[in-house]
């Protein structure tokens, strides 16, 4: 692994931290309530996001199967990664992809339990990524749903962001359930 991808999946890791730690103060209901059927509840959000993460490891351990067949990435996989970046930082909302939406999250038990996969996912994905050869880190191995193919550090860079407008997301629907 790359010095610049270990210190990316550190700060992931760092703010996954925060954000639990955060959360944990709050109460089931809270985090399970819905205000209206078309809005997430703040564990929807959360299950969204590790659907989508672990969406795009399973495609990674699937391409990393064909490093030869890859191409190197260059200016073009920096451009779709800069735009990926800067859509995820407007105000545009967007479709989910299939497969991280409504359709596939499931009643959440306890929040300890979610928290609990979520860092296990992430602990995988940290060796996964760490068993990797160095030159995949080069090549255009993920392919975003809507942005097309970038490097890993790319899909790292898309968690940040995807993370960040979520995190905003839940700080939301929990303010606007808790009562004042």
């Amino acid at each position: 692994m790359t010095p610049k991808v270990l210190a990316q999946l550190d700060q992931l890791d760092a703010d996954l931290a925060q954000l639990l730690d955060r959360l944990m103060q709050e109460q089931h209901s809270v985090l399970a309530h819905k205000l209206s059927p078309e809005r997430w509840s703040a564990y929807e959000v959360l299950q969204h996001l590790m659907l989508s993460e672990a969406g795009s490891l399973r495609y990674l351990r699937k391409k990393s199967q064909g490093l030869s067949q890859m191409k190197k990435a260059g200016f073009r996989a920096a451009l779709r990664s800069w735009l990926v970046t800067v859509t995820l930082k407007s105000p545009l909302k967007f479709k989910t992809p299939k497969g991280t939406g409504v359709e596939v999250f499931s009643p959440v038990e306890s929040f300890a339990l979610l928290s609990g996969q979520w860092q296990k996912q992430r602990e995988e994905m940290r060796q996964f990524l760490s068993e990797l050869p160095l030159e995949i880190f080069e090549k255009e191995a993920y392919r975003h749903p809507r942005g097309g193919m970038l490097t890993i550090g790319g899909m790292l860079q898309f968690f940040k962001v995807h993370f960040e407008r979520h995190s905003i997301q839940i700080a939301r629907a929990i303010y606007e359930v808790k009562p004042r």
